[in-house]
């Protein structure tokens, strides 16, 4: 019986790719311990904090720096998030 190895190996990478996000938002953000009141406010807060993921994760990616590259996602948030000076800094770096 005969299988589609590439085509099986691309559907195996999307599942983990979405896996991965995931944990990485429960991990990083806390999202399986958020409360949520109403089914809009969950929607609203996934799609906030998958943004938030996806820019830390850019700019980890991007960065020089090797003491960034080290520093985990949330090391990073928390960095950040101590002052509004640091979070303009980031928003700024091209």
């Amino acid at each position: 019986m005969p299988t589609n190895t590439p085509k099986l190996g691309i559907v195996v990478r999307n599942h983990w790719s979405i896996e991965s996000m995931h944990w990485g938002l429960d991990y990083n953000l806390q999202q399986d311990n958020i409360k949520r009141k109403s089914t809009r406010a969950a929607r609203n807060l996934d799609t906030i904090q998958r943004i938030v993921y996806s820019v830390f994760s850019i700019w980890k990616g991007l960065r020089k720096k090797r003491s960034d590259k080290n520093k985990g996602i949330a090391e990073l948030m928390r960095h950040i998030s101590m002052s509004f000076t640091r979070l303009m800094r980031f928003l700024s770096q091209k």
